[in-house]
């Protein structure tokens, strides 16, 4: 058995949204260093163009900006990678956006636009990338980023956040469904508090530090680097018969 094979990514071309972002970065360098070439993908073009320079010593890597909440926008990035890198094996949907109101106090444009990012956000990269992986008849791996507050409740004001989590979760259900005939593979990584720009107010504001962390059996936030195991065996062959789960890299916290 070859069980190094099953994890490299060696000739596989991966395609990341929200790529200049801490979580986005900590995957590329990942896939990189596991034999990938890499499309750093994310809408703020100067995220886009660090991360490029950053990573550039460590493989092939190109930019590819976008929005991911824009059809076209998607779609030309899409575009401008499969004609440089020639295809997209697998698809890391990283691009993500957290506000916490209060129920009461929400503004539908607030649940609007979470709902945008988070869900739209998810959905126009799949399905950009899965109609090039369905025509080239070769399989693919897109992996979607879900969170445990798409799981169970929180009383610090996360229903537009957690609402749009439970979306992606399913979502990535129904497309492993669809697509499970063209051999492509979808998955979820939902974790819990990641030392990220994401998670800075969380982590600053030490009684809102202490609520999530007495939430976590290993009481501390997960590293980047410890998310990027996942997301390599969700994008190798390793994974090749899981599809349709949504794996919960939370510290412990969804399992009691």
């Amino acid at each position: 058995m070859d069980v190094a094979g099953q994890f490299t990514l060696a000739g596989k071309v991966a395609f990341i949204t929200g790529g200049g972002g801490g979580l986005g970065v900590a995957v590329a360098e990942a896939y990189l260093a596991s034999g990938a070439s890499v499309v750093i993908s994310d809408v703020d073009t100067d995220k886009v163009d660090a991360a490029v320079k950053g990573l550039e010593t460590k493989g092939t890597v190109i930019g590819a900006p976008c929005d991911v909440t824009d059809a076209a926008s998607v779609a030309d990035a899409v575009a401008k990678a499969e004609a440089a890198l020639g295809k997209i094996d697998i698809l890391m949907t990283a691009a993500g956006f957290a506000r916490r109101t209060a129920a009461v106090d929400l503004e539908p444009e607030e649940f609007d636009r979470i709902m945008a990012i988070n869900v739209k956000g998810t959905f126009l990269p799949a399905q950009a990338v899965a109609r090039g992986m369905i025509a080239r008849g070769q399989g693919g791996k897109i992996i979607t980023i879900g969170s445990v507050r798409g799981l169970v409740g929180h009383p610090l004001g996360y229903v537009s956040y957690g609402t749009s989590k439970g979306a992606v979760h399913l979502l990535t259900r129904q497309l492993a469904t669809e697509w499970a005939q063209h051999r492509i593979n979808v998955n979820c990584i939902a974790p819990s508090v990641i030392k990220t720009p994401l998670a800075d107010f969380i982590l600053k504001t030490p009684e809102v530090r202490d609520l999530f962390m007495s939430r976590i059996p290993f009481n501390r936030p997960a590293e980047p680097e410890e998310f990027v195991g996942a997301a390599i065996f969700l994008a190798a062959r390793a994974s090749d018969f899981v599809t349709g789960h949504v794996l919960f890299v939370d510290g412990g916290s969804t399992a009691g």
